[in-house]
């Protein structure tokens, strides 16, 4: 939506959007937990007197009876999802089992203190419930909530026929000030590699090596935007320290599958006497990194410091004590795994085709395995398909298994939709130009409801998001108010 100046929360229009966001901030709803806030909504339907139904997955619809006049016009979804990506920096002491979201509000945006704002797709929520209270004329609204978006589309992928009604869809869990009417599709791939353990080297002391301050985001959306990767850089950090007979004890980073890794850590080893080369190096990598991202990760930082806690444990057979034999594997794999664009759309100007995340790494002590998560998306399953063999085969190189799990499709467009010519139309006429139709580089829940309803129309719009995913996203307050306007406008449209 057109969005020109700052605005602050008590300017905003669409109070009762910002009402029932802070309600939404209040409920913990992280993905695979949100029973407390599905409850929530179930209760807030009853209070209201409002249908509602939920399926085996626990997606909840509220409907709203049709308004006079629009008795005979086929209903009308509002969808969006629960949950959120739960990321928050590493001197945040929020805890995402039961403490509200905090916003901030900052210079006409809103953001949170320390971790995910949660806009994706809180707002969009927020935005669906708000019509409960908004006196429109309008054709019988089912607002659909569904689960586990971020980490799969579960609630999307557990719909059922008949649970949804309508002919037109509006997904809004857009994050752009335009219409979306396609999307990439994608699948996760899981390596585990077994690896063994030997004695640290009595002359050998060890280390933590850190990659922090990187910017993280949307392993998406923000895939194109040259963000490092800690992941990635503490490997290609570990390469370059080979020369000095170096041994890793440990090695982890990355939370989720569709966030780009901002920390990463690994506990090291060597001889003392080579410290002060091993600092020069670390020096020089450094200055490497942040030359190399100069203009995207201004806050890098690469540490070294002593593992006091590590050297002092007693227990000697303790796999921490020990270091991976498998290290020249681990760190080959992590350094050649493709990672960040990997093919730009012949078809649409732009966008990204194609693209691997490499999102997580984390020794599995008890199980005597490293366990190593990617994320591909792509528009075109054929390349989709080809991405993801490169990394099977490359696991496959190491002997480790690989399990490629999460598929979910793209969304084609259709740009001859009814709905979108009537949103087209109602967006010019609020802001006197064209707006700006586009497929993004993310997996929206459009293209797993599509499948499941041959014919449906569907769009998706939604507020000025930045940096989804991690403790930096934040919402633009006017872009809310002009999403609400645009929905009061399109709705009533709807005949």
């Amino acid at each position: 939506m057109s969005v020109d100046k700052k605005m602050t929360l008590k300017q905003a229009k669409a109070q009762n959007v910002w009402e029932y966001f802070r309600q939404v901030s209040a409920i913990p709803r992280c993905s695979k937990n949100e029973k407390q806030i599905m409850d929530w909504l179930k209760r807030l339907a009853k209070r209201r007197n409002l249908a509602c139904r939920s399926d085996d997955v626990d997606n909840v619809i509220i409907e709203l009876p049709a308004t006079k006049g629009y008795e005979n016009i086929p209903a009308v979804v509002l969808q969006s999802h629960v949950d959120m990506v739960c990321e928050k920096t590493p001197e945040s002491k929020h805890d995402f089992t039961k403490d509200p979201i905090e916003l901030v509000e900052r210079d006409g945006w809103v953001t949170a203190d320390g971790t995910t704002l949660g806009a994706d797709d809180g707002v969009g929520v927020a935005l669906a419930l708000a019509l409960l209270d908004e006196k429109i004329s309008h054709p019988k609204l089912e607002l659909l909530f569904t689960v586990d978006e971020e980490t799969g589309l579960t609630g999307a992928n557990g719909l059922k026929k008949g649970f949804i009604k309508g002919k037109y869809l509006i997904n809004l869990d857009g994050e752009d000030k335009s219409f979306i009417v396609g999307c990439a599709g994608g699948e996760q791939t899981e390596i585990r590699l077994p690896v063994e353990f030997s004695p640290v080297p009595d002359s050998f002391a060890c280390f933590d090596l850190k990659i922090s301050g990187l910017h993280g985001g949307h392993s998406g959306i923000d895939i194109d935007k040259q963000y490092a990767n800690a992941i990635q850089l503490l490997a290609r950090t570990l390469k370059g320290l080979q020369s000095f007979d170096l041994r890793v004890c440990s090695i982890e980073g990355g939370t989720v599958h569709n966030a780009i890794p901002r920390d990463a850590s690994a506990i090291i080893c060597f001889d003392t006497s080579k410290l002060s080369a091993v600092k020069k190096t670390l020096s020089e990598i450094e200055a490497s990194f942040k030359k190399e991202f100069a203009k995207t990760e201004p806050n890098l930082k690469l540490e070294l410091i002593k593992a006091t806690e590590f050297l002092a444990t007693e227990d000697t057979e303790h796999t921490e004590k020990k270091i991976i034999n498998q290290q020249s594997e681990i760190i080959n794999i992590l350094t050649d795994l493709p990672t960040g664009v990997y093919k730009m759309s012949s078809e649409f100007d732009g966008i990204v085709e194609t693209s691997c995340n490499l999102a997580k790494v984390e020794l599995l002590r008890d199980e005597n395995q490293l366990r190593i998560l990617t994320s591909q998306r792509s528009l075109e399953k054929s390349s989709l398909d080809e991405i993801t063999n490169k990394i099977t085969t490359l696991a496959k190189s190491a002997d480790a298994k690989v399990e490629t799990v999460g598929g979910y499709p793209s969304w084609k467009p259709d740009v001859n939709s009814s709905l979108l010519k009537q949103a087209k139309e109602v967006y010019r006429r609020l802001n006197k130009k064209e707006p700006e139709v586009k497929v993004v580089h993310a997996g929206l829940e459009p293209a797993v409801i599509g499948e499941k309803i041959p014919g449906i129309e569907m769009i998706s719009v939604g507020p000025t998001i930045k940096n989804p995913h991690s403790p930096n996203e934040r919402v633009d307050i006017a872009s809310v108010d002009a999403v609400w306007k645009f929905l009061l406008e399109l709705i009533p449209a709807l005949k």
